[in-house]
């Protein structure tokens, strides 16, 4: 059994080399990811083999960062929220190599997105996890995760506080 490793994408990381099967989020990765992280937009998380040398294949990715939502009026969010827009931590992209589906990497990156959401939220508050689904088959994806839908046919999903702090540590391997 292959041993795991999340860390923070940096030059060591063979981004050219990554393939999903979903252009726009292997765009991402390849041209736009390092320069946000630069810029303090989104922090990227990659997963890799415990072993692996340089360039390390990226076996999938994720990204999180922090946003203001306007969550008053969504079944799950807590009751009382202000009028105004709360904090939020936002999962931006998460993909998974072509070569790594069916091996559970996906459902390891969605657990360590939450567990990091939880511990973000913990020191500087929030209402949850939000996710904009690219498509129908996306929203089933993360509904697996207990997501939920902000809005009747809408992208936008969300996981409350609450779910963030039920749910259990993670082993990477």
């Amino acid at each position: 059994m292959s041993s795991y490793v999340l860390e923070l994408l940096d030059g060591s990381h063979d981004r050219a080399g990554f393939v999903s099967g979903l252009d726009s989020v292997d765009h991402y990765l390849r041209e736009i990811a390092r320069g946000h992280m630069e810029k303090g937009v989104s922090v990227t998380r990659v997963l890799v083999e415990a072993e692996a040398m340089t360039p390390k294949a990226v076996l999938g990715y994720f990204t999180l960062s922090n946003i203001t939502v306007e969550a008053r009026e969504w079944s799950e969010a807590p009751k009382g929220l202000p009028r105004q827009a709360v904090s939020s931590v936002l999962l931006g992209r998460l993909a998974v190599a072509q070569a790594s589906h069916g091996k559970g990497i996906g459902s390891m990156l969605v657990a360590s997105a939450r567990q990091l959401a939880r511990e973000t939220i913990m020191r500087t508050g929030g209402v949850g996890l939000v996710v904009d689904a690219a498509n129908e088959e996306i929203v089933g994806y993360y509904a697996r995760y207990g997501f939920l839908r902000v809005v009747p046919k809408g992208l936008r999903m969300f996981l409350p506080r609450v779910s963030l702090e039920a749910g259990a540590e993670i082993q990477l391997g």
